[in-house]
Parts: C-alpha cells; sequence; structure tokens
C-alpha cells in the first residue's frame, strides 16, 4: 500500500487526466476499459479501433494511471471528453492557460500581486487541479 505522499500524487495525477479525486478511496477490483487512442500492431496497422473495451482489468489507482498514459479509460470517448487523444481526434485544442504579467506603475516600484502573500502552501493542499 502506497504512503500518504505517494497516494497524493496519484490523486493528483489521476485528476489531471480526468478521473473524479474519490476515485482512489472507491476503486473497484476489476473494471472495464476504453480505449481512446487506436492501437497499432508492429507493421503499422491498427489492431484496436477507437471506442474497443478491455474487460476485467485490475481497478487497481496506480494500473489506471499507467493504462491512462496509453489512453485507456473507464469512460466512452465522446465529445466531451478531455483527454489529449479526444481532443486530436476532434480538432479541438485546450486552450493553454496564460498568466498575465502586471506592468509597474509610473513611479517604477514594482507592484505585487493581489491576494497573493509569502507564505506558500504544501502539495497536501494542491489536489484540486
Amino acid at each position: 500500500m502506497p504512503g500518504i505522499s505517494e497516494r497524493n500524487r496519484q490523486q493528483n495525477e489521476l485528476a489531471r487526466a480526468g478521473f473524479t479525486l474519490r476515485y482512489i478511496d472507491d476503486w473497484s477490483p476489476r473494471i472495464t476499459l476504453y480505449r481512446h487512442k487506436p492501437s497499432y500492431n508492429v507493421d503499422g496497422a491498427i489492431s484496436e479501433n477507437v471506442g474497443s473495451t478491455v474487460s476485467g482489468v485490475p481497478g487497481e489507482p496506480s494500473y489506471v494511471l499507467k493504462k491512462a498514459k496509453m489512453g485507456l479509460f473507464p469512460w466512452k470517448p465522446n465529445e466531451g471528453c478531455a483527454c489529449q487523444w479526444c481532443n486530436e481526434r476532434n480538432g479541438t485544442q485546450v486552450a493553454a492557460k496564460t498568466e498575465v504579467v502586471e506592468s509597474a506603475p509610473e513611479s517604477g516600484a514594482p507592484v505585487a500581486p493581489l491576494g497573493r502573500g509569502k507564505r506558500r502552501m504544501g502539495p497536501h493542499f494542491n489536489s484540486q487541479v
């Protein structure tokens, strides 16, 4: 069983991949995964199409996280899916977050961003990515 820091890291990675944050606590022993990325054989031909299933795989979060990096998720691919393979296939792209840089005032003194102090919170508080 992973330690609390490993569990938090897995939970953050699963949240970035589109899973709910409660998945680590409520995972089932066996699940069915759906392909969001086609599978290719050695010759470069498609061996499994998007939407095909892989049944009876372990539902352990660390295993599901490995499979999510290969394009296998426990939900069917659809128009609302935000994974990178569905975005590529649908022709949509996720907008990159841009950081707004504030300019210095006329006096030349730097301006501190509002609502930001010097204290920093630990990684266990950053579970909502």
